[in-house]
């Protein structure tokens, strides 16, 4: 037993003086031998994105405990701050002959949250489902950019809280009152043209509409429709279309149907002149009526409520009485109003009616558009639906006729005296059996040529007539 401790003791020595030996080593190597030490480099570094990357090669020397000095790095590779990654870069040490690399991992990170803004008034309105509305939420990211279609939101407390996280994982929140309404309507919208026209036994195909609510989604399933269509009947017919969202707020909107009839006119034997004056009434329109009456000819004035035409309703109902034709040109000859839509155009149309009727007694259905029904100017003013060709056909669906005119005076054109529109509608005139001829009352020189035009008339077989609803078919090409 004694000698198992004496070999053990021994054992303990040697262990102890190794481990003496070792901590003799240490020391001598930490604070005598010359080294290179790296007192604050880093392998790893984070660089925040969009920032610009300083080289980061900490405090390296080269010396003993005692005495070290400073060693200045030279820096080999390169750090793209606008793209996210991982990025490798080199430093090399050099004291002397000694020479030390070390490799640093630079990573470019984004650490910077979204930002949501809400545009709206507050409190916030919100459905019942959750779905908010009446605002617009906005959410930016510095890497990302615009967010907004990723934001999610829902309803706590009467808060609609807003959620949105980057692709880095930067989550924002934000926090808005709210409040629980729903006042706005359904939209429908219909399929196809809100005007139709169906020729007379025609087919006429239903195309529906959709409907889409705040709050609900889409109604389409739920819309009814009011009203129906009979080809067999010419005339107007008029379906609603109509919704109620989950808190009965209801909308509607219509279609018009216009089932119409194409007639054809015959033309009348022998040859025929109307004389048709547009814009009037004017300061020389009376003049004019005592030249038609002097000779016993009946004319077709299409009347306009423009300001230059105020002031005689007199000599509107002179010609009337005088069994002249009135015809219905424009109330505001405005062509970008009434060229907008079927309905404005009808609003001015029935405007100037009723005011023939006011001062005639009698309700013309005799039409003139103004420009003609061949007019593309038209085009500027009805966004692309093609107005015209509604026009002509709602006319004819109404009971109305429309004229045209297959002679022009040039009156409102390169004509500037009586000779020149004398001679303009002479020379157009031949064997036919109807002539239409397109004059403006509100021109004295052109009143002036209508004496001219009357003999040269009558000494060569011609008639002159008034237009009425039967009169022999006068109509432009549609170009619009």
């Amino acid at each position: 037993m004694e000698k198992k401790f004496q070999i053990d003791k021994k054992i303990l020595i040697i262990l102890l003086s190794i481990f003496g030996l070792l901590v003799l080593f240490l020391v001598i190597y930490f604070f005598f031998v010359p080294r290179f030490q790296l007192n604050s480099f880093s392998s790893k570094i984070e660089v925040p994105y969009a920032q610009e990357f300083a080289f980061q090669a900490g405090d390296v020397c080269y010396g003993t405990f005692f005495h070290c000095e400073k060693v200045e790095a030279k820096e080999e590779g390169t750090v793209d701050t606008s793209k996210l990654g991982s990025y490798k870069v080199t430093y090399v040490f050099e004291y002397q002959s000694k020479v030390l690399l070390k490799e640093q991992e630079v990573l470019v990170v984004d650490n910077e949250k979204p930002v949501i803004s809400i545009e709206g008034e507050e409190p916030l309105t919100y459905c019942a489902n959750g779905n908010g509305y009446g605002y617009k939420v906005v959410a930016t990211d510095n890497y990302d950019g615009d967010l907004s279609d990723k934001v999610v939101s829902k309803i706590e407390n009467e808060k609609i809280i807003f959620e949105v996280v980057d692709s880095s994982g930067n989550k924002s929140i934000l926090e808005k009152n709210g409040i629980l309404k729903d006042e706005e309507k359904p939209v429908i919208t219909l399929n196809g043209e809100s005007n139709v026209f169906v020729p007379l036994n025609g087919t006429y195909e239903e195309k529906n509409a959709s409907a889409y609510d705040n709050c609900d989604g889409d109604l389409t399933s739920g819309i009814t429709v009011e009203g129906s269509v009979d080809t067999t009947k010419t005339g107007e017919y008029i379906l609603t279309y109509k919704v109620l969202d989950s808190n009965n707020n209801e909308a509607s909107v219509t279609r018009n149907v216009y089932v119409y009839q194409a007639s054809d006119y015959p033309s009348l034997e022998g040859k025929n002149i109307y004389l048709t004056f547009d814009d009037g009434p004017s300061a020389y329109t009376s003049k004019l009526l005592d030249v038609l009456k002097k000779y016993n000819v009946k004319a077709t004035f299409f009347v306009t409520d423009q300001n230059l035409t105020r002031g005689y309703d007199d000599v509107l109902k002179r010609a009337y009485d005088e069994g002249h034709t009135i015809g219905l040109h424009t109330s505001s000859h405005n062509y970008g109003y009434i060229y907008s839509s079927v309905d404005a155009y009808f609003n001015d149309l029935y405007a100037i009616q009723n005011k023939v009727k006011k001062i005639t007694g009698f309700a013309p259905m005799i039409v003139r558009f103004p420009g003609g029904s061949s007019n593309t100017i038209s085009r500027s003013a009805d966004g692309g639906t093609r107005i015209m060709s509604q026009l002509t056909k709602a006319i004819q669906a109404k009971g109305f006729r429309y004229f045209d005119w297959n002679v022009d005076s040039n009156d409102a054109g390169g004509a500037k005296n009586a000779a020149q529109v004398a001679s303009n509608v002479i020379n157009s005139l031949g064997n036919k059996s109807t002539y239409v001829v397109l004059q403006h009352d509100i021109k004295e020189y052109s009143v002036d040529a209508v004496e001219t035009i009357i003999q040269f008339g009558l000494s060569h077989g011609y008639t002159f007539q008034a237009l009425k609803m039967d009169s022999p078919r006068v109509e432009h090409t549609v170009n619009n």
